[in-house]
């Protein structure tokens, strides 16, 4: 545990070298923040001097990577709660180093079976399945080591939510381009996502869902102007055709209004909606409305589920069950490729599970996730009792888009780092730094926190510009 000296005279004393290396690392950081929704656009996602593996968003985490290891003490806490924070990103991280293990020697068979989206080679499988999702990690490391101060945690939500715009800007004017596909359905909007952004609709819709709610609340907080990206990112959803990321995202907006008591902006927005939805049904609010209707006169869950009941939870737990080794422990990363249903046809044959918990589940045995879901269990309610005591807006904010998240997994999403989650890492690191500050100066209210409030309060208790 290091001891910092403070100093309450006159300006005190800097290392220049040290200061401006904290400086580059901290617009570096905030590049990596910035590019995470367009890492798969085509001219993005293009090898640098066709050197494979040298993209823009690894040649920028990977400068990130040094900074941590060579200037920053990973393993060394200042307080109980950073403590506690990084025994559990170990376990979690080891957990996934040692499904991911387990993988290698499977990636000739996931390549034989799904040759599109797994590599040939180990070297390959390694580098994208294993190296780019701990890069997503990182985040979690730089804000917990380096943004203690609410101003520092500002400037991170300003650059996911200009992130956000520019990506709903473009999906926007994709959709404007190509008003034929846009208007037929999810197939032919999943085609525009993946020619444009190189990701599948739903993913896209997952970005939304952990990001709107920071949207609503830099407009309900800061300024009026913010309520431009908010519409925007409402247009994109709608157009998305995502009925999981708009249904989510509409229910974590009503939450933060009614958190905020703006009644009379939640009454507006829902008229807006219904006419909307009287004068002009857009494809998402269209497959909301049909969702579990094909014209027979029963409705099962698997109808309403779209088919992941009958054609892929139960065929893969009534396999996982039937074998001992495979119910504990589970097969490895990317379990579900490896089953026998899976090859057989038995099941649709897609890449995952569609339900986070069962896929881990089918990657780490019922060990493991007995241990997650009581992990889950006891995360949630600590960070419900920190966020009464907190009142801080930007807190709940991220709590929404953490929950928000998590109702989402029922139907998609990933426990183990990957492109869908990429910004729960950023979130929850938020959200442990809000939770520090306030137990450094308890006395100190962030709800109306204006935006240089690092400077004063609180922030000035953690006293720790970007180094």
């Amino acid at each position: 545990m290091t001891v910092a000296l403070r100093y309450g005279g006159g300006t005190p004393y800097h290392n220049a070298h040290t200061y401006s290396l904290g400086q580059k690392a901290k617009w570096l950081f905030l590049a990596v923040v910035f590019i995470l929704p367009f890492q798969r656009v085509p001219f993005v996602n293009t090898n640098l001097l066709g050197i494979q593996g040298c993209k823009p968003f690894n040649l920028l985490s990977a400068g990130v990577l040094v900074y941590l290891l060579f200037r920053v003490s990973l393993l060394s806490a200042t307080d109980k709660i950073e403590r506690t924070s990084i025994r559990i990103l170990l376990l979690y991280f080891v957990t996934f180093t040692i499904a991911f293990a387990r993988s290698i020697p499977n990636a000739p068979l996931l390549h034989e079976r799904l040759p599109d989206v797994f590599p040939e080679s180990y070297l390959d499988y390694i580098m994208s399945y294993g190296m780019v999702p701990a890069f997503y990690i990182l985040p979690f490391l730089f804000i917990l080591k380096r943004c203690r101060s609410f101003s520092e945690i500002e400037t991170v939500v300003n650059a996911i939510c200009v992130s956000i715009l520019l990506l709903s800007a473009s999906f926007i004017f994709v959709a404007l381009m190509n008003p034929s596909a846009a208007l037929s359905g999810r197939a032919a909007v999943n085609g525009l996502c993946e020619a444009y952004f190189g990701i599948h609709y739903n993913t896209m819709g997952t970005i939304y869902i952990c990001t709107a709610p920071l949207l609503l609340y830099k407009a309900l907080t800061r300024s009026s102007l913010w309520i431009v990206p908010v519409a925007l990112s409402l247009l994109g959803l709608l157009l998305l055709s995502s009925r999981s990321a708009l249904l989510t995202v509409a229910g974590s907006y009503v939450l933060l209004l009614i958190y905020k008591r703006k009644f009379a902006v939640l009454g507006a927005g829902a008229a807006m909606v219904a006419i909307a939805s009287v004068l002009w049904i857009a494809p998402t609010m269209d497959a909301i409305l049909s969702i579990g209707f094909d014209g027979t006169s029963e409705v099962s869950a698997d109808e309403l589920l779209t088919g992941r009941v009958d054609f892929i939870w139960v065929p893969l737990l009534n396999e996982w069950t039937s074998d001992l080794g495979l119910f504990l422990f589970g097969a490895g990363r990317s379990g579900i490729i490896t089953s026998e249903a899976w090859y057989s046809g038995a099941l649709i044959q897609a890449t995952h599970a569609h339900n986070a918990i069962i896929d881990f589940f089918l990657d780490c045995g019922a060990i493991a996730t007995g241990i997650l879901l009581v992990l889950m269990c006891v995360g949630i309610s600590t960070a419900w009792r920190v966020g009464r005591r907190l009142h801080s807006d930007l807190y709940w904010a991220l709590f929404a888009c953490i929950v928000g998240y998590g109702i989402s997994m029922f139907t998609e999403r990933e426990v183990f780092p990957s492109f869908e989650n990429m910004y729960l890492f950023l979130l929850i690191a938020m959200m442990v730094n809000l939770a520090r500050l306030s137990s450094r100066a308890p006395n100190v209210s962030m709800s109306r926190a204006p935006p240089d409030a690092g400077d004063t309060g609180a922030a000035s208790a953690a006293a720790s510009q970007w180094r």
